[in-house]
């Protein structure tokens, strides 16, 4: 057991979902800012948005969670409703709350009607309206040319990292904006919206009618993490971001697999003399800007906020 990777271990907790009570792990801190109602509704989301907790993936019960990090049921049932009625869990009288899965057309259905039932099912329980997918089909019967990417984040250090993470690969002129709401933004022809995948719906609202909006997935546990030796039990793990968001997610994802939230030492870029407070972590976990004004010699994992398969929908999207 020694010898087995980091991966190996994340692979192996996370593919044993018949346990799920045993096997899903949360991180709630009572003395944050943030309620604790939201904390275990962003971890869940997280967990759904990666893929980590994949369609069909039983939950632990209200009392169980309640029971094991010493809070209330009615916040965990608080939480879990909040899901339930956003569409991403589902209620199976008499078995508990599962992850909503990909469900089946009905079988009188002709094979066409089939195919788009399941597409427009596919696009729901990845926050898309009909509407949109609707309009992604047509793009794909009419493919157009796209001169520019506006990032729709509320977050200025988020914004920035998603813009930073985006021009990276694709070779279009990449603009930010706080939205969802676009009061002073002129939304040009051959502009393409993105935003996170938990904001999408909201900031698709208030885009004008015939403006693409795409949303974007979460990197997973795994891939964040692949190929990263475990760090031994005492060592000091930095979390180093501008983001409040960045911090939050890594810290999150690190317990998930097992590392103790005592050794997690979170560290603000934003702040002067930050590089200082990095001379005993073991390793760094950093977004992709704040990598670039890491000391040299610090070893550290850069963490990417969005999943390749993003990246790659978004490249053939805009033609790159």
């Amino acid at each position: 057991m020694l010898s087995r990777s980091w991966l190996d271990v994340i692979v192996s907790s996370l593919s044993q979902c018949h346990d799920s009570a045993r096997k899903v792990r949360f991180w709630i801190t009572k003395n944050s800012a943030l309620p604790i109602r939201e904390q275990l509704a962003r971890q869940v989301l997280l967990g759904i948005l990666s893929e980590d907790l994949p369609g069909g993936h039983k939950l632990p019960s209200v009392r169980a969670l309640a029971r094991r990090h010493h809070i209330h049921s009615n916040t965990v049932s608080a939480a879990y409703h909040d899901l339930l009625e956003r569409g991403w869990l589902e209620l199976r009288r008499g078995n508990g709350l599962y992850v909503r899965p990909l469900n089946a057309a009905n079988d009188t259905k002709t094979e066409l009607d089939r195919l788009l039932a399941t597409l427009l099912q596919q696009a729901r329980n990845r926050g898309l309206e009909p509407e949109e997918g609707l309009h992604r089909l047509e793009h794909l019967i009419r493919p157009r040319t796209y001169e520019h990417i506006l990032v729709a984040e509320p977050e200025p250090a988020m914004r920035e990292i998603l813009q930073a993470e985006i021009a990276e690969h694709l070779g279009i002129r990449v603009e930010r904006v706080e939205g969802p709401d676009f009061p002073n933004v002129p939304i040009r022809g051959g502009c393409v919206v993105v935003a996170l995948a938990a904001r999408a719906v909201r900031v698709r609202q208030s885009l004008p009618q015939g403006v693409p909006c795409i949303p974007l997935r979460l990197r997973s546990v795994r891939g964040s993490l692949e190929g990263q030796p475990r760090p031994g039990p005492d060592s000091v793990v930095s979390i180093v971001s501008r983001s409040a968001e960045i911090q939050y997610w890594a810290r999150a994802m690190l317990i998930s697999v097992g590392l103790d939230p005592d050794c997690l030492h979170e560290v603000d870029v934003s702040m002067p003399g930050w590089q200082d407070r990095l001379g005993l972590s073991a390793l760094v976990v950093t977004d992709v800007l704040a990598a670039r004004e890491l000391p040299a010699g610090c070893r550290a994992k850069v963490f990417r906020v969005i999943a390749d398969s993003s990246i790659a929908e978004l490249k053939q999207f805009c033609g790159c």
